[in-house]
């Protein structure tokens, strides 16, 4: 019986000092997901961009994105996964801001490059999804991306 309390002190006191580590894990995979979420939106955007010939912005309003077509004031596109309204919201309540729209050209490029920051509402903790000019998405510490 004292082997068994004993037993079942240590693996307490292991779940005790483990469950901190695990709600950092769930905060940091939950907010990485965020951002690959968002950069896999930009990415789509690019892509309708090049497949319909047109310029297509990336607007984001209050923590949501959507697609314009043409420019930053044009046409909202609806479709899959979008609501009546053309919005795209990230799972899991983060928050998405940027400094300026990016608006992709028929070839894909983006003009101008743009830094999206994604924030986990639980922690407070962020990741930059950045855009450069020649169209590339890249996901980054909020710090910002080096090189």
């Amino acid at each position: 019986m004292i082997e068994l309390l004993a037993v079942l002190g240590i693996m307490g006191a292991m779940t005790a000092t483990s469950i901190p580590w695990m709600i950092s894990y769930w905060r940091t995979a939950t907010l990485r997901a965020g951002a690959e979420e968002l950069a896999a939106g930009l990415n789509n955007g690019r892509q309708l961009a090049i497949s319909q010939s047109q310029q297509v912005c990336v607007e984001v309003v209050n923590n949501q994105y959507r697609y314009r077509l043409l420019n930053c004031v044009g046409a909202v596109w609806t479709g899959p996964g979008s609501g009546a309204n053309g919005f795209f919201r990230l799972a899991n309540n983060m928050g998405v801001a940027t400094n300026v729209n990016p608006v992709f050209d028929y070839l894909g490029a983006a003009t101008p490059g743009a830094t999206l920051t994604v924030t986990n509402p639980q922690g407070g903790a962020a990741l930059s999804v950045v855009v450069s000019p020649a169209g590339r998405v890249r996901i980054c510490p909020a710090a910002g991306c080096a090189g």
